[in-house]
């Protein structure tokens, strides 16, 4: 394989990690290059001479594929903010099969599904409150840290979506203006605001070192039940992503919204179909 289609393929998983509905973990594993991307970022000191010469091209390809795509994000959330919230709807309920189908790989039990309904109950008390209370957060250096963390655990979790954790969080400016983190952080990395860029970092570095490997321990020790925690948050984050105002504006608005909602799924759930018929190559 040559270094360029390495590095395409690591540009698709950066878009994957910025996309919402999809998860640049799940097009990592779907490459064949999910292990030993955890393995060096697990065992960095002990793995780089084995794994980066390997690994190199994807990871400037993830690299390219964050900036490119957030520009874009970028754009498309300032100019048609609902219909692109609609669509992201309609992707995340697109790749519901595939999480499902994901999360039940070793077998599912009666603490899978616990784990889900506990973590959506959490997730989804947690942004009633922020919501019932109006919290608007205050862009600074902590929340940028958030977004990159937020980008890594899209990359080291599979079936999490960064935009899940972000899209639910409104914030405001100097000026008074509303906006999401997830269009913060996105327009950031788009424009190459380096002074959002290096809390990201840091955030980023952070998470890599704190919780790669206990994401790798989980993933290998408690796979279904953490499978499963991850569908709860993304079910209660989804549905705080609805954009409620589109939809009850008309009859018109609402029908348009809906057919949003309804290309987002159709797209993801092609991409799966897609997915499905490509035979992951055997990675040691």
């Amino acid at each position: 394989m040559s270094w360029l289609v390495k590095v395409i393929q690591g540009a698709l998983i950066g878009a994957g990690a910025v996309l919402p509905g999809v998860s640049g973990g799940v097009l990592a594993v779907l490459f064949g290059v999910y292990k030993p991307l955890m393995k060096l970022l697990a065992h960095p000191m002990k793995e780089w001479k084995n794994s980066l010469m390997q690994l190199w091209p994807i990871l400037v390809g993830v690299v390219v594929g964050y900036i490119g795509i957030a520009k874009v994000l970028a754009e498309v959330l300032v100019r048609y903010e609902s219909q692109a919230l609609a669509l992201f709807v309609g992707m995340t309920i697109g790749i519901m099969p595939s999480l499902f189908r994901e999360a039940g790989e070793k077998g599912r039990d009666q603490k899978s599904w616990i784990s889900m309904a506990v973590v959506f109950a959490v997730a989804l008390a947690v942004l009633i409150v922020c919501r019932v209370m109006q919290v608007s957060i205050v862009p600074n250096f902590a929340w940028n840290m958030y977004g990159g963390f937020s980008l890594v655990l899209s990359m080291i979790a599979p079936g999490m979506s960064a935009s899940v954790l972000m899209l639910p969080l409104m914030a405001t400016n100097a000026a008074g203006e509303t906006f999401t983190l997830y269009e913060h952080i996105t327009g950031a990395i788009g424009n190459l605001d380096f002074g959002v860029l290096l809390p990201i970092g840091v955030g980023a570095v952070l998470t890599l070192v704190l919780l790669t490997k206990a994401i790798d321990w989980l993933l290998n020790t408690h796979y279904s039940v953490t499978f499963h925690g991850i569908i709860g948050i993304v079910i209660a984050a989804t549905i705080f992503t609805v954009p409620v105002a589109a939809f009850t504006a008309g009859v018109g608005s609402c029908l348009l919204h809906l057919l949003f909602v309804v290309l987002g799924a159709i797209a993801t759930l092609a991409l799966d179909k897609f997915n499905q018929k490509v035979e992951k190559p055997e990675v040691e």
